[in-house]
């Protein structure tokens, strides 16, 4: 995920008027240390989590890498993105797209990232034309579409 450490101290220092979730994901020491800081503002940290769609839905912005599977996820739950990380060479196009359509920023270092957050906090309306953009990019049914479309290439009713 990147220097998921460093952002979320950003983060914490900017005094946003917002809370912050951290998903460590299986890096259990990266929990363990954030774990035991003293935040400045509602932070709540989880390692693992299975209910990724739960969080998304509470959010009101995602911070994240360029990987593919999170980007459709946010796109479906109209979750504007600011991406920090992209590794090279099919992840940049994600980022390319994601600005293209106005459904979040490229911010690669953790000033660009307070200063989209403050932005979007202070401008909320920014953060609504791309949290639209994100629904409109949505595909909720991509998987079963995707199957459809092979059944019936090979003659499989469905």
């Amino acid at each position: 995920m990147g220097p998921l450490e460093g952002i979320a101290s950003a983060i914490a220092e900017a005094n946003l008027q917002a809370a912050l979730v951290i998903i460590t994901g299986r890096n259990g020491k990266l929990r363990e240390r954030l774990t035991a800081r003293t935040w400045p503002m509602p932070t709540f940290i989880e390692g693992f989590v299975r209910e990724m769609p739960d969080y998304m839905a509470a959010a009101d912005i995602l911070v994240t890498k360029a990987g593919p599977s999170t980007i459709s996820e946010a796109f479906n739950a109209g979750l504007p993105l600011v991406l920090y990380s992209r590794l090279p060479g099919h992840e940049e196009g994600n980022v390319a797209y994601v600005v293209e359509e106005a459904a979040g920023v490229w911010a690669p270092h953790p000033d660009l990232i307070v200063s989209t957050l403050q932005n979007w906090i202070e401008h909320p309306e920014q953060r609504t034309k791309a949290a639209a953009a994100c629904r409109r990019l949505a595909r909720p049914n991509a998987a079963r579409d995707i199957a459809r479309t092979l059944a019936a290439k090979i003659g499989i009713d469905t």
